[in-house]
Order: structure tokens, then C-alpha cells, then sequence
């Protein structure tokens, strides 16, 4: 056994709460199970109904996340390692799992993903209506976005329909966790990845949280890492990782190493800030499977091309038939069809000076026959025609449809030359 082995059975954090369980003072300190054994789901669905449907002055919903500089810079910072984690690209489908007013899922349609957004509250997303019709995206929508209301149970949506989900500060207000879980696992597709950005394992003892419990019927539950990992598994989730700042994933192994007291005392004599994220924020990842990267995104796309020839002679408005034999040298799966014109992977060429100097950028360009794999290898025929006599010069490239081309990543392009009479 390492030391990281020997250490993580022991994770409790030297930060104990400075009161007891059930008494601070004179003061009764609400339990989170309490809460969940007093409370049914539906009784805590009708609460948060109650909640929007009493606010009579909405403007601060729909400003969220920059609805003022008490909450804005954590919530941007936090859904920023929300989104880098859960590996997002265009043209996906996201479930926005308890939207609220959909502010969220409003931003991932302006990165033109196609949004679910899900909430028990009817009232609240209405409001998320209201949001997409004021605060319109500078792009269109690539899809009309959905709205779902969710009775706590069973999220109204066909096995395997959605690339990802995506959870922000709402799972630590479910009673019912592992049905929720199961859920997820259902109607995520394989490869897919759930993300989360909660409090921490001590949320439910905080003043606010406490406040809210005595005050509202609502839960305000600890998550901590080891028991929702339990759940997960159970659910049939294969993976978890873990973001304790910027854009560094931990697994759960190294996070409980980080929580072991000798580690924490360190941090906390030197970053203090960074300790109390790891206390006080949960952002995590479960993973349905492998991840497995495709076109829609810039992650894994590499080839190497050849042509079988590399000079043509051809007269003016004549075709040009330049045969390319593509592989797929990366990780990435290219696309050769979507339901809109993103991530298609195509042939595209540029003409060039003698010297390799671009001179008419996106000359051309042809969508690929079939999907590839890694490892997979393409073999097709581009044609190309010209106007004029001339010497031309074109390189030859892949591009994924309003994401990138290949060769800024340090693919290497074929060149051919064509002499057209």
C-alpha cells in the first residue's frame, strides 16, 4: 500500500464543525435528514414552486450570473470549471438539470449547444422563457430550446438522449439522490459525462444554509465525495474526476489525498483560499463509459495525407480530380453528418503562393464520404475547376465545420500543383 492508498482511509478533514450536531448554543441546529425524513420529494417540489411563483420583481433572475458582485465572480469562475469539465462542443444536446430560471442554459445556446432545461418549478421556467425572449443570443439558436418540468422521479426523455448534463448548485437540494443518479445514467448517451458545481461536505452547518432550513422547506445537504461516488456506481457510472480550481481534474484518490489533515495543514499555511475551496466546493464529474472525443470538438484531431499525385494539367472550367488518402491519426471520431452544419469534418483546400503562402483562404471544400475513427483510414476524390490560366498551387486540408482546421493543431496539409491551359 502507497501512501496515497494508507491516507485516503482517512479523510476526515481537521475542519470540524465548531458545534455540535444538534446544538449551537441555544440554538437548534437543523439536520439535512431531518429535513429529508420530515419532507416528501413532492412536498419539496411544491416549495420550490411557491418560491418563484411568490417573487413579484423577476429582473434580478434574469440577470443571473451578473446579477451583482456578491455572487457574480464565483458563479462565473465556477461555471467556467463546470464547463471545461464536463468536455462540452457545439451542436451538443445538454440537460440543464434543476435550471431554475435557465440563465445557464441560456448561455450554452449562445455556444450553440441545444438545451434541456429541467426544473420542478412550472413557474420557474416560464421565467427561462422570459429570458430567451428578452436577452436574445447574438447567434440563433441552433435549436429551439426545451423545457421540461420534473416531478422528482423520471425525467420525461427517451433512454440515451443527451450528450451531456449539466448540474449547478441544485443537486444538494434533492432528497432522493440515487433517483436521480439512475436517471442521469439513463438518458445520457454512452461516453457521456454529468457535471455538477455544489457546495461542500459541511454546507448544511453554514448560517445561510441553516437560515434557509428554519426559515423555507428546503434542503440544504452535505455532499460529500465518497458517498455520491457510491451512489453513482450503483447507478452504473464508471468515472469520477474532480476540479478544485482552474482547469486541473483530480481523481477521487488524490482529492481525498488533498483532504488528509497532514495535506490540509500545509495548504492551509500557505493557501488558505485555495483550502476553503477544497472544504466549501464540490465541482465533479461522473462519466458514463469512455470518453470518446468526435469532430464537434478541437480535442483529438490529427491526420496524415497523402496523394498518389501531386501535378495535373487540366484546360480553363475543366475538372480537376485530385484522389487523397486521408488517416485518422488522432483520438477524435470525424463526423460526416449532424443534424445542423457543425462538426462535419470536410476537405477543404486554399490556393497558394510558390511559397506556401495562403492566397485565397477556403477555396474549396468537400464534405468526407463517411465517419472515421482513430486509426481509420479515408480515401476520396476531390474535384476542383478554375476560370483562369495559371500555375496554381492549393494545399490541401481538413476542417471541422464551424470549429476548426486541422492544421492549427499541426496536421500537415498535401500540396499539388495545377497548370491550367
Amino acid at each position: 500500500m502507497d501512501l496515497a492508498d494508507s491516507i485516503s482511509n482517512n479523510t476526515d478533514s481537521i475542519f470540524k464543525p465548531r458545534f455540535k450536531p444538534k446544538e449551537r448554543g441555544d440554538e437548534i441546529v437543523i439536520d439535512p435528514k431531518d429535513i429529508i425524513e420530515k419532507y416528501s420529494v413532492e412536498e419539496l417540489n411544491q416549495s420550490a414552486e411557491e418560491y418563484f411563483a411568490s417573487v413579484e420583481d423577476v429582473e434580478w433572475l434574469l440577470t443571473k450570473p451578473l446579477s451583482g458582485f456578491f455572487e457574480t465572480p464565483q458563479l462565473l469562475q465556477h461555471v467556467g470549471m463546470l464547463f471545461s469539465g464536463a468536455k462540452l462542443c457545439k451542436s451538443m444536446t445538454v440537460l440543464d438539470f434543476a435550471a431554475g430560471t435557465c440563465w445557464l442554459s441560456h448561455y450554452l445556446n449562445q455556444l450553440e449547444c441545444r438545451t434541456i432545461s429541467v426544473d420542478v418549478s412550472p413557474t420557474a421556467l416560464e421565467i427561462g422563457k422570459e429570458y430567451f425572449e428578452k436577452y436574445s443570443t447574438i447567434r440563433p439558436p441552433i435549436a429551439e430550446p426545451q423545457f421540461l418540468v420534473f416531478d422528482g422521479y423520471r425525467i420525461d426523455l427517451p433512454d440515451e438522449s443527451v450528450d451531456r448534463i449539466l448540474c449547478n448548485d441544485g443537486f444538494h437540494h434533492i432528497p432522493n439522490q440515487q433517483d436521480v443518479l439512475n436517471e442521469f445514467y439513463r438518458v445520457l448517451k454512452d461516453g457521456g459525462i454529468v457535471g455538477f458545481s455544489e457546495p461542500g461536505r459541511y454546507h448544511s452547518q453554514t448560517p445561510l444554509a441553516q437560515h434557509e432550513m428554519k426559515n423555507f422547506v428546503v434542503l440544504e445537504n452535505d455532499l460529500i465525495m465518497d458517498e455520491i461516488y457510491e451512489k453513482a456506481k450503483k447507478a452504473g457510472f464508471t468515472g469520477i474526476t474532480l476540479k478544485i480550481f482552474g482547469d486541473i481534474d483530480f481523481s477521487l484518490r488524490e482529492y481525498n489525498f488533498l483532504n488528509h489533515p497532514r495535506v490540509l495543514r500545509l495548504i492551509e499555511k500557505y493557501f488558505p483560499r485555495i483550502l476553503g475551496h477544497i472544504i466549501n466546493k464540490s465541482t465533479f464529474f461522473l462519466s458514463k463509459g469512455e470518453l470518446v472525443h468526435d469532430s464537434r470538438g478541437h480535442l483529438g484531431l490529427s491526420y496524415e495525407m497523402t496523394t498518389a499525385q501531386s501535378e495535373f494539367e487540366v484546360k480553363v472550367g475543366e475538372a480537376v480530380e485530385i484522389p487523397v488518402t486521408v488517416k485518422n491519426t488522432g483520438s477524435a471520431i470525424w463526423l460526416h453528418e449532424n443534424f445542423v452544419d457543425i462538426g462535419i469534418v470536410k476537405i477543404g483546400t486554399n490556393l497558394l503562393d510558390e511559397n506556401g503562402t495562403i492566397l485565397i483562404n477556403d477555396f474549396a471544400r468537400e464534405v468526407i464520404d463517411k465517419q472515421v475513427k482513430p486509426g481509420e483510414t479515408l480515401q476520396q476524390t476531390i474535384t476542383l475547376s478554375f476560370d483562369e490560366p495559371g500555375d496554381y498551387h492549393v494545399g490541401i486540408d481538413l476542417l471541422s465545420e464551424q470549429v476548426i482546421w486541422f492544421k492549427v493543431f499541426g496536421s500537415q496539409p498535401a500540396k499539388a500543383t495545377i497548370r491550367v491551359s
